[in-house]
Formats: structure tokens, sequence, C-alpha cells
């Protein structure tokens, strides 16, 4: 992560570094050009107007004209042209070309009266081509006699624009290092809290007690991550505790009824001679015991299997209003023990693609825990509704609720809420374990909402389809 941040923050200074640095270089050597072209031109109308005036052109040469023609070629490292009416060289200040005809296209122009300034890239000289004109201020009026062009070397804005260059070369690499100490540094600080993060982490995971204190660092984002890690650690330690507790509830529930099964059946084998009612009542009373054991092992065996993936489901289409009716008449005898009311309210007939015995399952552990949990006379009230692709099933009871800061935990596996409650009613600490399980296996939802003293609501939410479920789940 921190190479990544380095080579960001230096793109996103290198970059803007880079483009102004070719701006100034083009506008450098733009200005540099163009003020050497400006004064060849000026100077070119200079000496075209003391030409004209001294009648060189007419073989009236003079010294001085002639002097300040080989001076000025001198000073640009180039030469100067002269051309007659005829585009004859009358003057060729590097003594080349005197008394040939040049035909090409600048001088042709020139005598339109046009004016020419260009560079030539393969030559690096500037040219300035201009008509040399008699007998009035302007040149459109006067009379073109001539044409005189300046040839001058750039060599020396050449050799600027190279040391600019060096100069820009210089200036952009002492601040690409210092962009790259900013970077590194930046970086290493936003990267230091992650770090210190992941030291206290992996102490944490190779000897964790419960006691460790991560700091957060100094960054949002870190402090949340922190706190993440730290509301895992805690999901983690209490459901081990719950493993712990299980262990030890279900190593006392299965040894219990092996205890008493064993002094039943010791004390049937020492009696010589035992009343049959007395034999009956400890037959009764194993026979108790291994019920109460073998509800154990079924909760266990339950959750294995729905550990399992859906394909394991038997889809079909089923009414749940019947589903439901016939779970409600089968607890009904053990809500009539208690006092309790049943009421059923179904708000329109639903059909639903489910597996029946697991959700029958689902029903079932809910229904019997609101009765299991509930006061003497309370109430268990179940609901049914449904709109286009879910079916919606609320189990409420008035029974003695879930304290807010354990309801996240109920359907953790060997999780118990009142355990010595469940310890009473048979309770293993696997029932909404296993209802979730379920719920989820039709890809469904189930919540609870719970005031300790007041009741406890569960909703469970089932689609309709399961098909279309799992394509929609597929597309995803």
């Amino acid at each position: 992560m921190r190479v990544h941040l380095v080579c960001i923050l230096l793109i996103i200074g290198l970059v803007p570094l880079y483009v102004g640095m070719q701006v100034m270089k083009n506008r450098h050597w733009k200005m540099a050009y163009e003020n050497r072209l400006n004064e060849m031109e000026e100077q070119g109308a200079g000496l075209a107007d003391k030409v004209a005036q001294s009648g060189y052109l007419q073989q009236q040469f003079q010294q001085e004209v002639a002097a300040g023609l080989q001076a000025y070629a001198e000073l640009i490292s180039g030469r100067i042209v002269l051309l007659n009416q005829g585009l004859v060289v009358v003057k060729d200040t590097s003594g080349r070309q005197e008394g040939k005809t040049m035909i090409s296209r600048e001088p042709i122009y020139a005598m339109k009266g046009e004016k020419q300034i260009y560079y030539n890239d393969e030559t690096g000289m500037a040219e300035v081509v201009m008509p040399i004109v008699v007998g009035a201020h302007a040149e459109s009026d006067g009379q073109i006699i001539g044409v005189i062009i300046l040839e001058g070397s750039l060599s020396d804005v050449i050799e600027s624009q190279k040391a600019f260059q060096g100069s820009i070369a210089i200036v952009c690499s002492c601040m690409a290092m210092i962009l790259l100490v900013i970077a590194l540094v930046v970086a290493g600080g936003m990267t230091k809290s992650l770090r210190t993060l992941s030291g206290r982490i992996e102490e944490v995971t190779e000897s964790y007690d419960g006691t460790q204190v991560i700091d957060s660092g100094s960054y949002y984002e870190v402090e949340q991550i922190t706190d993440a890690f730290k509301r895992l650690m805690e999901r983690v330690e209490a459901t081990e505790k719950s493993r712990q507790e299980f262990v030890s509830n279900v190593s006392h529930e299965l040894k219990t009824p092996l205890t008493a099964i064993k002094v039943l059946s010791d004390s049937l084998i020492l009696e010589p001679d035992v009343p049959i009612e007395m034999y009956r009542e400890f037959i009764t009373d194993i026979n108790g015991e291994i019920d109460r054991e073998a509800k154990i092992v079924n909760d266990l065996l339950s959750l294995v299997k729905l550990d399992k993936t859906s394909g394991e489901l038997h889809i079909e289409e089923i009414n749940i209003n019947n589903l439901l009716e016939t779970i409600m008449k089968r607890l009904k005898p053990l809500a009539l023990k208690r006092g309790i009311e049943m009421v059923f309210e179904s708000y329109r007939s639903v059909l639903a693609e489910v597996d029946e015995v697991k959700l029958s399952l689902v029903f079932s552990n809910l229904i019997e825990n609101a009765i299991k949990y509930n006061r003497d006379g309370g109430k268990v009230m179940v609901s049914l509704n449904a709109d286009h692709r879910f079916f919606y099933v609320k189990i409420e009871d008035t029974g003695i609720g879930i304290p807010e800061e354990e309801q996240a935990l109920v359907f953790d596996r060997f999780y118990r809420v009142d355990k010595a409650r469940s310890r009473e009613t048979g309770g293993t600490g696997l029932g909404l374990s296993i209802t979730k399980s379920a719920v989820q296996m039709h890809r469904g939802s189930i919540k609870v909402q719970s005031i300790p003293g007041v009741g406890s609501i569960f909703t469970v939410r089932i689609p309709l389809s399961f098909v279309m479920t799992v394509q929609e789940g597929g597309r995803r």
C-alpha cells in the first residue's frame, strides 16, 4: 500500500510539473524566435530603405551601403542578398550567387509586394524576404525595384534554448526529489497506523486472552477498522465462551441421564424381588432419561444436516396456512398445560415453493419457544401475510423477553439466554441456530424484536418461489 501511495502522490505531483515545464520551454523558444525574426524584419526594412535611396540596385554602388550590408550579415551569422527587378542577384554578402538569377517562390511573391518571414528547420536558418520600394512611404503605393533577402542563423537562440532546457531539467530533478521525499513522508504517515494495527492484530491473533488493547490510530478509517476488529474479537470471545459453556452443559446433560439410568438399572438388578409397580416406575424413569438424551443428540444431528448445501432441499408447493395450523394444533396441548392462548391470523391464502420438513422445523421451534418462555396465562400470536415476492410469518409472545445486548446472539450456536430456564425445559441452545440455518437455506431471513418482561416478536421472511430466487442469486 505504501508503494502505491508513493506512486500516486508522485504522479499527482510530477504530471502538473512536467506539463508546466513544457509550457515554459515552448514559451521561451517562441519568445526568443519571434524576437529574433522581429529584429531581422526591422533591420531588413531599414536596409531596404537605404538601398532604395542610394540607387544601389541601379549600379550606383556606395561603399557605406555595402559595408552596412556586410556588417549586418556578419552580425546575424548569415548573408544578405539583393535582387533587382529581373531577380538577378546584384549583391550577395557570401559571394556565392552574384550575377545569377534566383527564380523561387519567395522572391517572386516579394516582387508582388508580399513580405515573407519563416524558419528553415533543415538549415536552422531564419529568412526574411522583403520587397525594396521607392517613390512612396507605403509599399502599395510605391514602385518595387527589387528584393532583399536576410538569412540569419538562429544557433545562438538554439543554444539558449538548450541551456534553458538544461536548467529546466535540473529544476525538475530537484523538484522530483523533493516530491519523492514528501510522498515517502506522507505515505509513511498514512500507513504507519495500519502497520501498527497489523502488528497488534498479529499479536492478538497469536495469543488472545481478552485483555489486549488495540490503539485506534489517528485516522478515521483506521479507527473504523480497529473498531470492527474489536467487535470481531468480542464475537469470537463470546462464541468461544458459548462453546465452552455448551460443551460443559452437554457433558452434564448427557452424563445426568446416564447416571440416572445406571442407578435405576442397578437398583433393579440388586433387588431380588422387585414389585411390578416399582419395576414399571423404574422402567418409565429410564425411558424418560433416554428420551432426554435422544433430544440432545437429535438437535446436534439436525444442525449438522442443515450445514449442508441447499441442494439437500426437497422443494414442493405447499399451503403455508395449512402448515401453520397443523403445527399450532400439534403444540396446543403444550400451551393448554400453562393456560397460554394461541391465536392464528391469516391475511390471505399463501402457496409457496419450500421444503415442508425443514420449514415445519422452523415454525415448530419458534412457536414452541414462544410457549416455553412465556408466562402462565400468556398469549402466543401467529400471523401470516404475503406480497408478490415473499411471505411473512410473525410469532409474537408475552413472555420473559430477551435483553437488548443479547438479541444479536440468540441465533448463535450453543447460546442460551436463560440457562437455568433452558435446562428446565430441556433446551440445548441449538434450536434458534437450527431455525436460522433452515431459513437461510430457503434464501430467507429471520429477525427478532424483544423487550424484557414484555415479550418477543420473531419475523420470518421466505421467498414464494425458490427457483426464481436461485436464478436471481446467480445473476448477481
